[in-house]
């Protein structure tokens, strides 16, 4: 039990791959504000053993995924565990190197009252913004806060929204799990809404800056950098994002729209500085041929193989 009692209660998901040690003072941190933590092991090499051994001394309950089957599947199996064991009224889905500040979870909490106090059914809540950098936004007309394309680490999920929305899409393994369930759940006639005051500190990711002839590139006086991802990565993103377009441009054009935009750009910053582009351009290639072919699950082995080539 925590040190003080939740109403309603919460329970944290963590999914983790090859965790760093500093998750198991998070855990503790998480046990202030939830019920219980659930970190699920998503098939970590036999080096993460002694790291899931802290976390479980730390409070957690630990799952272990039968290999690496991806974010999706690892969050579905973290809220069976939770609902096998506490069933909560909210699950608090989390990357491993996501650390929300200490109010997180009552601000969240009070966000949702109000908008049901509005009148409104709520989906789920999501971050305000990552270490200092706010998310995009939707629109704020009502009176609420309602995200563009929210990442997962920090849905604050009702048990009602799982009941009736369903599990992640694990078919997708990772990339675009997060907004095809912002869809899904929109989709459902439910609120998906940034709870006011939710920061979370959180490793964006590798960034690296875009160089030309040896030096960093500026424009305005602004240094030019971009997310750098593998092969593989680049292969979800392009598939997955098609799959998404293919699914909702109907049912929301302007989100499609404006996403894909955003994918572009992010495209042709990678294909410009990225190492290794030949790789990546046979990536995103595989990927949407994958797409248009309805092909979803797993990278295939033999294509991974040769994209680490």
């Amino acid at each position: 039990m925590t040190p003080h009692s939740l109403t309603p209660t919460v329970v944290a998901i963590v999914a983790a791959y090859g965790p760093d040690p500093s998750l198991a003072e998070t855990v503790l941190a998480l046990l202030q504000q939830v019920e219980g933590v659930v970190v699920v092991d998503d098939g970590s090499p036999a080096s993460a053993e002694t790291v899931l051994e802290r976390l479980s001394a730390a409070g957690a309950t630990v799952v272990r995924q039968p290999g690496n089957m991806g974010i999706a599947a690892a969050l579905n199996a973290g809220v069976t565990a939770a609902r096998s064991q506490w069933n909560p009224d909210f699950f608090l889905t989390l990357d491993q190197d996501s650390r929300p500040t200490k109010q997180y979870v009552r601000n969240a909490l009070d966000t949702h009252e109000r908008a049901q106090g509005a009148g409104m059914t709520v989906g789920f809540v999501t971050a305000a913004s990552y270490s200092g950098h706010p998310i995009p936004l939707l629109h704020t007309g009502d009176g609420f806060i309602h995200p563009f394309d929210p990442m997962q680490s920090g849905f604050l999920i009702p048990r009602s929204t799982v009941e009736r929305v369903g599990p992640f899409e694990d078919e997708l393994f990772i990339d675009g799990v997060d907004s095809e369930y912002t869809m899904r759940t929109r989709a459902a006639g439910l609120a998906v809404l940034v709870g006011e005051g939710c920061e979370i500190a959180h490793d964006l990711g590798q960034r690296e800056p875009g160089m030309l002839f040896g030096r960093p590139l500026k424009i305005l006086g602004r240094e030019i950098s971009y997310n750098y991802h593998s092969p593989s990565r680049v292969y979800y993103i392009c598939r997955n994002g098609t799959l998404l377009t293919h699914r909702y441009f109907r049912k929301d054009p302007r989100w499609v729209v404006r996403r894909l935009v955003e994918e572009l750009k992010a495209h042709i910053l990678r294909f410009t500085f990225s190492r290794g582009r030949a790789q990546l351009f046979k990536a995103a290639s595989a990927g949407f041929r994958d797409a248009f072919q309805g092909t979803t699950g797993r990278i295939p082995p033999e294509l991974e193989e040769r994209l680490r080539r």
